[in-house]
């Protein structure tokens, strides 16, 4: 059960990680109110999901280590998504992030 559990959390954070690509295409020059509301429900998604992983790897008793770090680093990650793109930061500030993130001049 624990090799199932650790394809499915695999498998998520795959999806997790194209979310980048996503926010490029979507988000990153064309920020329209519907791109962001979809982005939202994604995340909304994705950590709905991450939660459920969650419960059992966050057992004392999980017995792989690795794979429960990495719900909660991608859990991380999708709130700290949220934060920048629907957070209330000043949009020089995101402006900046951003292109730290994705290498923008």
């Amino acid at each position: 059960m624990v090799r199932y559990l650790k394809a499915q959390v695999e498998d998520w954070y795959d999806v997790c990680r194209g979310l980048t690509s996503w926010e490029e295409r979507h988000l990153l020059d064309h920020s329209t109110p519907e791109n962001l509301a979809d982005h939202a429900r994604r995340l909304d998604e994705l950590e709905l999901v991450g939660h459920w992983l969650s419960l059992p790897t966050q057992s004392s008793d999980f017995p792989d280590r690795a794979t429960a770090e990495l719900v909660q680093m991608a859990l991380q990650d999708l709130k700290d998504r949220r934060a920048l793109w629907h957070g209330t930061a000043p949009a020089e500030r995101r402006k900046e992030i951003l292109r730290s993130v994705f290498n923008e001049p």
